[in-house]
């Protein structure tokens, strides 16, 4: 990052966002906003690492969904089958759909293009069909699961107690999952992920593998996955097959295409845009679905880059620039 006179403070920026978050409960006791925060903290997870297959290895994948709601699936299966808390099984339930995202790696990333999107999506609907149909009483069907435990912070802490330990609890594990992606898109690792999304054939020619490093990121990117979906079925205190909600996940791609695809802080900053607007307009969930597809549909016309690029050229403007929502591959204007 530098700054050409101007603004030197944005330097220290993503600490001071995490500073006012941390403040955040000390300043309101409003459940309902705090449980809102958390779902912006889960769902800004989620589209950081969703971004890095899609927008930095260019991998048109729609199965990082069904990742998240299997995270929470597992931590309920084995709470209350085998009696495992969701503090014990947080990690394994990462472990878990890394392994998963992996498989599903070595069937689809041998296709390239509007394929891969097609066998992941067919990936996720096979996984939504075998959990809501399942009769056996493992996934409790079209029921779902719940009673299967939490972390304890409210035999520490009181009610209120929980949600701000939970609120706390999300917005490390956002920091960590944040920084783990902005770490790998700074390495040569995001450099090699950019040269074979941008130019596959120079990128071979070079010696980059296009299958093993996109499987990389594709399990990766699960681990992280499924840590939110482990928290926020903990958070919840249910899983059930409403989870796999089409539309969530066609809000999540919304929010990585309005804040800036492959940018680094573009999707975090779509997620803030769209809850915004979703929570304005709940009242109204006719108009608020055409409100987001019409966002999307301004952005993609006007605005095609996002959020990101937007506030980078008027920092530009402003004599400083923030390099974290640049990408140096697509520096073409």
């Amino acid at each position: 990052m530098t700054s050409g006179g101007g603004l030197p403070g944005l330097r220290f920026w993503p600490l001071a966002v995490v500073a006012g978050f941390a403040l955040l409960p000390w300043l309101t006791d409003d459940r309902y906003f705090l449980d809102l925060v958390i779902v912006f903290f889960v769902w800004s997870l989620i589209v950081t690492h969703w971004n890095l297959v899609l927008g930095q290895a260019g991998i048109f994948s729609l199965v990082q969904f069904a990742i998240f709601n299997l995270g929470g699936y597992f931590t309920a299966i084995v709470g209350v089958h085998l009696e495992i808390g969701p503090i014990w099984s947080f990690i394994p339930a990462g472990l878990f759909c890394a392994l998963f995202g992996f498989l599903v790696g070595l069937l689809c990333l041998r296709l390239r293009g509007p394929y891969v999107a097609l066998l992941t999506l067919a990936t996720y609907s096979v996984v939504y069909l075998l959990i809501s149909a399942d009769t056996s009483g493992l996934t409790g069907g079209g029921y779902g699961l719940f009673g299967f435990g939490d972390y304890g912070f409210r035999d520490l802490f009181g009610s209120f107690g929980k949600l701000v330990a939970h609120y706390y609890l999300a917005l490390i594990l956002l920091v960590v999952g944040c920084y783990v992606a902005i770490r790998v898109m700074a390495s040569p690792l995001g450099l090699a992920f950019r040269a074979l999304r941008d130019s596959e054939g120079y990128a071979g020619a070079v010696g980059i593998s296009r299958y093993r490093y996109q499987l990389l990121v594709f399990t990766l990117t699960s681990f992280f996955i499924g840590l939110a979906g482990s928290f926020y079925g903990t958070h919840l205190g249910l899983v059930d097959p409403n989870g796999f909600d089409f539309g969530t996940l066609m809000l999540l791609l919304a929010m990585i295409v309005v804040g800036g695809n492959g940018s680094r802080w573009g999707p975090i900053l779509g997620c803030a845009l769209l809850m915004v607007m979703n929570e304005f307009m709940r009242e109204i969930p006719m108009w608020r679905d055409m409100a987001v597809g019409g966002t999307v549909i301004v952005f993609l016309l006007l605005w095609p880059r996002g959020i990101a690029d937007g506030l980078r050229r008027v920092f530009r403007r402003l004599g400083c620039e923030i390099a974290p929502n640049r990408d140096p591959t697509r520096e073409a204007t």
